[in-house]
Order: C-alpha cells, then structure tokens, then sequence
C-alpha cells in the first residue's frame, strides 16, 4: 500500500515538475550559463531535424514548436505543411523550371565541444562562408574558426556530417564579415571593438592548410555601431590591383547620415589598393551590400533594404545609391516607433542611381553569382542568387544591357544561405546554410 502511494507521489511529482517547466521553460533557459544553453539548444536542433514530417506537424499544432518563434519570424515554413499545392508557383528543390538537380545536405560542426562562442548579433544563426581552393572547401565561421574538409567528401551519399579539419591561426576577431580567395592567398573582412566601437578591417595570409598567417591590409578609420556587409572581390581600377570591398551598417530604424558622408567608408563599396593598401570610395548610399560580383569588369551588388527594398545595382564609379533618403522600403513596423523615417521611393529623381531590381517585399538578400556555362545548357547566361530570409535561390536572367531583369526563377530550399561557390570538377554549387549550419 505504502509502495503505491509513494509511486503515486513520485509520478505527480514528475508531472508537476515537467508542467512547471514547460510553462516556464523560456525564464529558466534565460537564466542557463552559456554553455548549458549551447548544450540544450544543440540537442534540440538535433531531435527536432531528426523528426518525420508528420510529428512536425504535430508538434506545431500542439504549439511546442521550440523554434516557432524563428519560423514566424523569418516566414519560412515546411513546403509539406503550409505549402501543399506549391502556391503562387514556388519551385522546391530538386524540381525547377528547367530541370531536376540533387539536393542534399550535410552539418558542420565548427565549435568543439564545451567551447562557447560570444553572441555577435546574430543570435541563433551562424552565419559562415565558404571558399574553394586546390579542391579542398574552406570554412570559415562568425567567429573567425577556420575549417577544411576534401571536396570528394560533399557527393559520399554515406555521410550525414562533414568530416573537417581545423586550421590553426594567428586571426583574432569579433566579428568575420566576408570571406575571398585570389591566387594563393586567403582575404577575411572583419571587425574589431575598440572603445565600444566597431573598426572594419581585412586581413590576408598565404593559404596553408596547417597555419595561416594573417597580416592586416587595411583598417578602416570610420567607427560605428552596427557594422555589416563585408563582401569582397579581385579588382583592377586604374591599372592597379586591388579588392572592392562593401562596407554597411546601420541601426534598425535609426538610419545615419554616414553612407551619404564622403568623409566616411559606412555605406560605401570601397576599392583598396593591395601595393600601397590605401583606399578610394569608389561608390555611396548604401545600406547593407551583402553580394558582390564582378562579371567581365561588371560589377554588380545586392543590398538588403530596410522593411522592403532589397537591391540589385550595377555600381559605377562615383555614382550615389540612395541611401538612407532613397528606398523602395519602409520603416521596421515590428519596433517600437520614435518618429517613422519616410523613405522617398525614387532615387533618380533626388539625383541617385535607381537599382535595376528592388525585392518588394524583401527577401534577406545574400550573395550572387554567375552560373558558368558547362552547369546547365538550359541555364546559359543566368545568374545565382542566394536569400536569408526568403529561404531560396533565384535564377535570374537579366537583359541585354543589365538595366533589368527578363526573367526571375524563384527555388525554394527552406534555408537561409548565407554564401555559394560553384566547384567546376563536380559540377555542382555549394552552399553555407546557416539555420543548422549546413553545407
């Protein structure tokens, strides 16, 4: 008798305790050290991938969805779920208008067990960017911790992880922003704090897979707060070699007057002289460049927009973007109002250079390429564009004399992707999905 009531007091004890958690599970992760977070939050990453779409469902309708909050967010839901009959003519991997292609993905894991990484702004994502060299692929993460793995390794249908390397380094950051190979050499965009200010900077090494060894060529003298963007490109203005680099950054709903100040490299696509490592602003107005290509000593870049108006733009020497008086998007309405800023929606008309497509709404735009020509006979002359947000590719075709856009594919992969390569051997783009950090 004694056993059954002790077993009952067990069983409600362990309901109880289970109910209090689940209603206040929020308040005692928040007060979780870091590492017991980082411990849970990769466990639940773990089972909740590990799911049939079924029990997906379920746990959605039972509203335990433990990232729903991310979902909602970010628009991005399960195709099987909230995209049955593919509305509105959404294509989904591997089926696109032109043909059906092999997607397939496998994790990374970049921290080490027990190591606890700083937030730097991007909470649950980590972002990471991917470079090709020698057929290896190198990684490299927000943190600045460098990884390699063979290429070979990508297409071993066996595998459901990356097996990597790590790279040692002399690299020491806040931040990584971008990420470019050119010869033999490794460049990394990234920032430093210095007196609770962030400094924009580039660093280069000679790639070795056992140690790179970074030296700075180029830090910025601006100083801000919200830094962003960070692509860079192998460039040749005036006879010299360089990199354009983009430089953004801006506070949400509290845009600067730095992108229109010639006197500051915030908001600006920038050329550094690699001989002498001095700069020129080669271009203004932006907010936030997160693509870069230069295609045929064409350049074009993507830029995220603020609550709609992401861009492509051809950038010309000297020539003014827009931002922050120009923008085909809107105030953040999810924030707290002080006084809404009231973007003019033309650009020519104020004397700036119109983009030759604005995302409206906005897409999360990342980075863009061109897809060479022995992919896809059905893909010639297209180019690659990748979305956080928006959680897709968009094959673009644009026209004749890049003032447009003939044609627009959207691919829907229910990943942010943050960066691509194309790898000539295989065939086949490689992308750094940041959701789970996914290759």
């Amino acid at each position: 008798m004694f056993k059954k009531i002790s077993l009952s007091f067990k069983i409600i004890g362990f309901l109880l305790i289970t109910a209090l958690l689940l209603i206040n599970s929020k308040n005692i992760y928040n007060i979780l050290p870091k590492k017991t977070k980082f411990i849970i939050k990769k466990k639940l990453i773990y089972s909740y991938e590990n799911l049939s779409q079924n029990n997906k469902i379920l746990v959605r309708v039972l509203g335990l969805d433990p990232f729903g909050h991310l979902q909602k967010r970010y628009k991005r839901t399960n195709p099987q779920i909230e995209n049955l009959d593919n509305d509105y003519n959404v294509k989904f991997l591997p089926n696109t208008q032109n043909g059906d292609f092999l997607l397939s993905k496998l994790k990374v894991d970049f921290i080490k067990k027990g190591d606890v990484k700083k937030d730097t702004g991007y909470s649950f994502f980590q972002p990471f960017y991917l470079e090709i060299f020698d057929d290896k692929l190198i990684l490299v993460n927000n943190d600045g911790e460098i990884l390699f793995s063979s290429l070979s390794q990508l297409f071993n249908k066996k595998r459901s992880n990356l097996k990597t390397k790590k790279i040692k380094s002399n690299l020491k950051t806040y931040k990584v922003m971008g990420t470019l190979t050119h010869n033999s050499d490794i460049f990394v965009s990234y920032l430093d704090i210095k007196n609770n200010c962030q400094i924009y900077n580039i660093a280069s090494a000679q790639i070795n897979f056992d140690n790179l060894l970074f030296k700075k060529v180029f830090t910025s003298q601006a100083c801000g707060s919200n830094l962003n963007a960070g692509r860079m490109s192998a460039y040749t203005h005036n006879g010299k070699n360089g990199l354009l680099a983009t430089v953004g950054g801006e506070k949400i709903n509290q845009p600067t007057d730095e992108p229109q100040n010639p006197s500051s490299d915030i908001g600006k696509i920038l050329f550094i002289d690699l001989e002498s490592n001095k700069k020129i602003i080669y271009s203004s107005g932006h907010r936030n460049p997160q693509g870069l290509l230069v295609d045929n000593n064409r350049i074009i870049a993507t830029e995220h927009g603020p609550e709609g108006g992401d861009e492509i733009n051809i950038i010309k020497k000297g020539k003014n973007y827009g931002w922050p008086i120009s923008s085909y998007g809107n105030h953040y309405s999810h924030l707290k109002k002080k006084k809404e800023k009231v973007y003019l929606k033309s650009h020519s008309s104020s004397g700036f250079v119109e983009p030759i497509y604005s995302f409206v709404p906005s897409i999360g735009i990342s980075q863009i390429i061109k897809v060479p020509k022995d992919f896809s006979s059905d893909w010639q002359d297209n180019y690659l564009l990748a979305s956080l947000n928006g959680a897709s590719l968009y094959r673009i075709k644009f026209n004749d004399t890049f003032s447009g856009i003939t044609y627009l594919e959207k691919i829907f992969i229910n990943r942010r992707v943050r960066d691509m390569k194309y790898s000539k051997k295989h065939k086949a783009f490689i992308m750094a999905l940041e959701d789970w950090q996914e290759i």
